[in-house]
């Protein structure tokens, strides 16, 4: 006597794969979004890229990674990050 499988096996004829999908998820898609905008609200926004470096400079914390100003897409400002 063979015990039953606690899990049974996948549908022979879907093998495994995912159902295609046509098209971005546009509930994921305002979600993502609304992230961003959130993220980029609670960064410091500057005006030019000079203005981002000079404060980034000033802000170090000492030696290590320098900060680079980067233009942001959401509020069309700059941010700066430590990132190299």
């Amino acid at each position: 006597m063979t015990m039953p499988r606690r899990n049974p096996r996948p549908d022979p004829g879907r093998r495994g794969r995912r159902a295609p999908t046509w098209g971005p998820d546009p509930v994921r898609a305002a979600e993502r979004e609304r992230r961003r905008r959130e993220v980029c609200a609670g960064k410091a926004r500057y005006a030019t890229e000079a203005e981002a470096r000079a404060h980034a400079l000033m802000h170090q914390p000492g030696p290590g990674p320098r900060p680079n100003a980067y233009r942001c897409d959401v509020c069309d400002g700059w941010h700066f990050t430590s990132r190299r």
